[in-house]
């Protein structure tokens, strides 16, 4: 007889995924997160979309919107027909990064690329290419939550001013909140003086 390990989560929604043997393993990734790819097999064949992240361990990758998995779960404001949604991993032969003039799958190509520096430094770093050109792929801007200045609402001047001084002769909080929170189970009660 076959045994089933029970979780509370479906498989097809977290799969337990197994780590790619070392000698698998990619030993260089030109697809980096942010990057857009165009999926070439699979259920969403012929689509491109945008990398959310990169394993590395198990060479896959979760484009978002894309190989999309349901579960069904109670209805709820975040799910009001009752299916919850989830990105699967995608593995990273099915995909291929996008030319940047066309916009079409192509092959790509690595290159050690030598730069100056304003300050007259010469640095060589691997630079993605298409295949057979000079056609640089850049790699895209790293998004970071930056919040504004606009978005605080207390001025810088405000923060340094003191709005609360200590007395030494009351409690920290209302005697009420003491006798709420004491011990049950004592014997005697706490007095307040």
């Amino acid at each position: 007889m076959q045994s089933f390990r029970h979780s509370a989560l479906s498989s097809r929604v977290a799969p337990k995924l197994k780590s790619v043997h070392p000698k698998d393993k990619l030993k260089q990734w030109n697809i980096v997160t942010g990057d857009k790819v165009a999926i070439i097999a699979g259920k969403d064949k012929d689509t491109i979309g945008e990398v959310k992240s990169v394993d590395r361990k198990n060479n896959t990758l979760i484009i978002e919107g894309k190989k999309l998995a349901k579960k069904h779960v109670p209805q709820q404001p975040g799910f009001p027909d009752g299916i919850f949604r989830k990105e699967m991993p995608i593995h990273y032969s099915n995909v291929m990064l996008l030319h940047p003039d066309t916009q079409m799958p192509t092959r790509i190509d690595r290159r050690k690329v030598e730069k100056t520096l304003e300050d007259g430094r010469i640095v060589s770093k691997w630079t993605r290419f298409v295949k057979g050109t000079d056609i640089e792929i850049p790699k895209p801007e790293r998004k970071y939550n930056d919040q504004g200045e606009e978005q605080f609402t207390t001025a810088p001047e405000d923060v340094l001013a003191v709005t609360y001084k200590p007395d030494p002769t009351q409690p920290p909080f209302p005697s009420e909140i003491v006798r709420e929170l004491r011990n049950i189970y004592k014997k005697k009660p706490a007095t307040t003086a």
